[in-house]
């Protein structure tokens, strides 16, 4: 199949907005589909093409990996302003809602980078099905509006929370403007639910997948506890650092480690300062998913913190490939409870500092189960792709 993926977040983007579908894009170009991922350029000031190169760019492309276009931003100075914070208020106020009821997003300037492109990709691409993503509702539209010049049938992808994301006066006008996609795919059960009352059209759950991981033994001389990803709540970064703290008072080994891979490097060396000369503490930054995957993969135990906004954490998923034992702090949904429990993941959901100490010290006894490499090869992106090749298949109609 011929296939546009839409995804304002770029792959090399340093942010999991622009993993899903640039992931989604390498597996179905590996299953032998032609696929063009539209984008915002990244960084900001890179070169893009014109839309003559792009034809030509079309011709000439080896689709053993997909086209990755990149669009600039063009005009909207307002919607830029308003999104950035840089407009007082009530004028943001009125920029967002003008920008949302006029250009059906909030970044019509991508739109308009994006329209240029939409004739070539219609009339020389001719794509049998487009796939855009909500991290914002301008994707859809540059979709939907691509879809009716093409003649051929986009999906909608609904990975983020529409309460949360979109102006409570906007959710019912928006929704209703995009009710002409063919299907939904939804990140996740708990993301259905949040799309249902608002669309009606039918949905399929495609989780996201994890790279293929390398396992290898844990070195016993060290104890790594490793906290990974955005920590979006200083008390629950506090709670989880006290019980680690009271585990290492009770705790007689020699080494422990302690690292953090993420954006949030001074919050965490400030919450984590009590823990000096009690453990080592290592500060990652943000590292590459690869990177990551091998150091959780080596880890005694992997932390994170829970944020109930994100209906479904990604890194949840990422953790459970890794076959080691998972710390959530404060809570976690039943879905992702369930998802651990069917490949025997040893996850551990504490709502206080103590009940991070009990886990630690249940933990370091070395005796939970551990999953098997092959129930964990259902998480890979490879794997994943085959449920949504069925999607495209079913609002195509299957192609010879």
């Amino acid at each position: 199949m011929r296939l546009i993926f839409i995804n304002h977040c770029h792959p090399d983007m340093p942010h999991v907005c622009g993993l899903r579908f640039g992931r989604f894009a390498d597996a179905m170009a590996a299953r032998g589909h032609q696929v063009v991922l539209l984008t915002e350029n990244y960084p900001r000031d890179a070169t893009t093409v014109t839309a003559a190169q792009l034809t030509d760019g079309l011709a000439t492309h080896d689709w053993s990996t997909p086209y990755v276009l990149a669009c600039s931003l063009i005009g909207h100075e307002n919607a830029r302003r308003a999104r950035e914070g840089r407009l007082a208020t009530p004028w943001r106020q009125i920029a967002i809602g003008r920008s949302y009821l006029i250009n059906n997003g909030m970044f019509a300037d991508w739109q308009s980078g994006a329209g240029d492109y939409l004739p070539v990709l219609a009339s020389e691409f001719r794509p049998d099905a487009i796939w855009a993503t909500f991290g914002n509702t301008d994707a859809w539209a540059i979709a939907r509006a691509l879809a009716r010049r093409a003649g051929c049938p986009w999906v909608a992808d609904f990975k983020d929370n529409w309460t949360a994301f979109i102006p409570p006066g906007l959710r019912n006008l928006m929704a209703h403007r995009f009710r002409d996609g063919a299907h939904m795919t939804v990140l996740s059960e708990g993301h259905c639910d949040e799309a249902d009352p608002w669309f009606s059209v039918m949905k399929t759950v495609i989780y996201s997948g994890v790279d293929a991981i390398d396992f290898k033994p844990v070195d016993s001389a060290v104890f790594r506890i490793t906290l990974a990803g955005s920590i979006y709540d200083r008390d629950r970064l506090t709670a989880l650092v006290s019980g680690i703290e009271k585990w290492l008072a009770s705790d007689a080994r020699a080494k422990v480690d302690f690292r953090y891979a993420g954006n949030d490097t001074e919050m965490v060396m400030a919450a984590t300062a009590s823990l000096d000369g009690k453990c080592r503490r290592t500060m990652l930054g943000y590292i590459d998913n690869a990177s990551l995957a091998e150091i959780q993969a080596a880890s005694n135990v992997n932390l994170y913190v829970h944020n109930e906004r994100c209906i479904f954490h990604h890194k949840a998923l990422e953790l459970v490939a890794a076959g080691r034992p998972i710390i959530s702090c404060p809570d976690e949904t039943r879905e992702t409870r369930n998802v651990a429990a069917e490949v025997g993941a040893s996850l551990f959901v504490c709502a206080d500092p103590q009940e991070v100490t009990d886990a630690l010290k249940v933990i370091a006894e070395g005796v939970l189960p551990v999953p098997s490499p092959e129930n964990l090869k259902t998480f890979t992106w490879a794997h994943r792709a085959e449920a949504l090749e069925a999607v495209f298949e079913r609002v195509t109609g299957g192609w010879s």
